[in-house]
């Protein structure tokens, strides 16, 4: 069961701008012994890991830094993702992200050219994806691409409703893509610490597999599932094709071959 982060101010001047996103985003306004807490400071918000006080906090920050950097290979067609997702000449698929998280691979895919919708169902995660995303689009003019191809949809999963609201059913994706948690087999030191943050909270994905039969329902075209090299299928089913990186290997189930662009 997904507990709630608490959403607080990091300085009393902050307190009603915190308290509307609290209330924005269903979240407490009351710390009461959790282990994460979210806070607002006036450089945006922040997941702070309590017991672990010698981690910096997590803020998402898409305009500066490494991230920044590593955005700009989407737009060529050397990453492995934009690759899977099947960005060519022409070709610039409707992406539903129904695993978001971080958002980091959403936002190579919306540097290639697709059109990008978030799906994140952990309330702390999905508001920090919120505020990043937001940051990220707040200072371009209203035609630039990164307010044109970014979408936020609301908290939620694939898993949670039957039928799918019409929020995520009116994405109408051409693909979909998967990225769940992956218990971490790794040694923790070698494990980013943004990602050792985002496991703790998260924890593993261990219904996952029941993703998979959905987002084909939903994909026009194919579903794309991120997976550790030696990880097993999701749902024991075998993909149609793959393409492989140094860590990871992305599956690709293929309902259809997309239109040809002439």
């Amino acid at each position: 069961m997904t507990f709630l982060v608490p959403l607080l101010p990091a300085e009393p001047e902050l307190q009603p701008a915190a308290a509307q996103l609290a209330e924005r985003f269903q979240l407490p306004q009351q710390h009461c012994g959790e282990d994460f807490v979210l806070e607002l400071t006036r450089d945006g918000l922040q997941l702070r890991w309590l017991e672990r006080p010698d981690m910096q906090p997590l803020m998402l920050d898409y305009t500066r830094g490494r991230q920044a950097w590593r955005q700009q290979l989407g737009s060529g067609r050397q990453e492995a993702i934009v690759r899977a997702i099947g960005v060519a000449r022409g070709m610039r698929p409707r992406v539903l992200d129904a695993t978001a998280g971080l958002g980091r691979d959403g936002l190579m895919l919306a540097h290639a050219g697709c059109d990008l919708f978030f799906l994140e169902r952990n309330p702390a995660v999905h508001a920090l994806l919120d505020q990043a995303v937001l940051h990220f689009q707040l200072h371009q003019p209203n035609d630039h691409w990164r307010r044109q191809r970014l979408h936020v949809l609301g908290a939620g999963s694939l898993l949670e409703h039957d039928p799918l609201p019409d929020e995520i059913l009116d994405v109408n994706p051409d693909a979909v893509y998967l990225d769940p948690m992956f218990p971490e087999r790794e040694k923790s030191a070698a494990v980013k610490k943004d990602m050792q943050m985002l496991q703790q909270l998260v924890g593993s994905d261990f219904d996952a597999d029941g993703l998979l039969p959905i987002a084909l329902e939903l994909a026009t075209y194919r579903v794309v599932v991120k997976r550790p090299n030696k990880a097993p299928f999701l749902a024991g089913q075998t993909p149609q094709s793959q393409v492989t990186s140094k860590k990871h290997r992305f599956d690709i189930y293929i309902k259809q071959a997309y239109p040809k662009i002439t």
